[in-house]
């Protein structure tokens, strides 16, 4: 596994294509009479990743991984992404999916599809997960 974003694994020989990764920081910009302006600085702004992504029916069903991010983006869920060696980067939301058809059958159906996924930093409180209950309940 390379990366993993929530439970969605992300494997580097089968469609992983890439990654990257932006900081970018903040600043005012206060005029000032014939003279250049001053910058002032505010701080870090949210984190962006993106990653690029190759679904190919060779090792997968492009359309079922399409509508799995889909899903995950429509419900705007914060998801914790970890790198293969472990390394936790952070909480991320999907900002945008951009997907672009490479090959399909001849009925139709998608053979392969090229994906640009859009992650930006979650600095939010994480919803809590609803444990489930099982067994037996003792007083």
């Amino acid at each position: 596994m390379f990366a993993q974003l929530g439970n969605i694994q992300f494997e580097l020989i089968t469609y992983f294509n890439g990654i990257k990764e932006s900081s970018s920081y903040n600043f005012a910009q206060h005029e000032r009479i014939n003279q250049k302006p001053l910058l002032q600085f505010l701080g870090e702004n949210l984190n962006a990743i993106d990653i690029k992504l190759n679904f190919h029916s060779s090792f997968c069903n492009p359309k079922e991984e399409m509508d799995k991010l889909k899903n995950v983006a429509t419900l705007g869920t914060p998801l914790q992404f970890i790198k293969g060696n472990g390394e936790y980067v952070g909480v991320f939301v999907i900002s945008s999916i951009e997907s672009s058809t490479e090959q399909t059958s001849s009925e139709g159906d998608i053979l392969s599809i090229q994906v640009e996924l859009k992650l930006l930093e979650y600095t939010g409180k994480l919803p809590e997960e609803k444990e489930q209950e099982g067994g037996l309940k003792t007083k």
